[in-house]
């Protein structure tokens, strides 16, 4: 939500005007019946969000009704490389979210969504994958390189030995003597500097790393309780909700 606000009203209506121009084929959506049974592209947008989505169906309304109703599973709410560039789900907003629809009709709906995909600009775009038809050779290359957007977060640079050494000092706090009392144990942790570092690898590529990641990492692992990493969690001003 911070990141969609950060984004500026005036340059998103341009961006989505320059899709909308592409090839002049895109309408506005009055009547979603009229959409009944038709095939083409659509355009979905959130003017509060300042983001728009790109689709093709063989069946425009059913399609863009079944965005409304559906929910994305939780483990795919973070889809991509990491947490710090997974674009937002298009199907976690509702229909009352949707403010405006753009459609163009055609018989080959990939291409007019893959046109249009390949020029919006992707901080105001919700597709997490290429557009065009889903071929095999299409779907390993969008899932080897999904479309991912930095948030605009702050970050400090870290060298690599910084970032191991870091690292290791988080692991060696999470290795204290289980028989101290387990709230010093998530005050040490909750106490650390939980800013967000760039860290660029040995050849030239960079990741986003925060002390928090390897907190989280220790808990997969086992090395921290369930108990341990809720508490750390409360500690840190985060609310645990649990499954029924």
């Amino acid at each position: 939500m911070d990141y969609f606000k950060s984004l500026d009203a005036d340059e998103f209506e341009t961006a989505l005007q320059h899709v909308l121009a592409k090839g002049r084929t895109f309408k506005p959506v009055e009547s979603l019946a009229k959409l009944d049974g038709k095939e083409g592209a659509y355009i979905m947008v959130f003017d509060e969000y300042k983001q728009f989505y790109i689709g093709q169906s063989w069946d425009l309304r059913k399609r863009i009704k079944q965005h409304w109703g559906a929910r994305k599973p939780f483990d795919r709410l973070i889809f991509g490389r990491s947490m710090y560039d997974s674009i937002f789900p298009v199907d976690e907003l509702r229909a009352l979210d949707n403010t405006r629809i753009f459609a163009a009709r055609g018989r080959n709906p990939y291409a007019v969504e893959e046109r249009a995909e390949a020029d919006a600009d992707p901080r105001f775009c919700l597709n997490r994958m290429m557009g065009g038809e889903p071929t095999p050779m299409a779907r390993m290359l969008s899932g080897l390189s999904p479309r991912a957007r930095t948030h605009g977060v702050g970050t400090a640079s870290l060298s690599l030995k910084e970032y191991e050494r870091e690292r290791d000092a988080v692991h060696d706090s999470g290795a204290v003597d289980r028989s101290a009392a387990e709230a010093g144990l998530v005050e040490v942790l909750a106490a650390m500097d939980m800013s967000i570092h760039s860290v660029q690898r040995e050849d030239g590529t960079q990741f986003l790393w925060s002390r928090r990641d390897s907190i989280a990492s220790a808990a997969k692992c086992g090395d921290l309780s369930v108990q341990e990493y809720v508490a750390f969690l409360e500690a840190m001003g985060e609310k645990v909700v649990w499954p029924d």
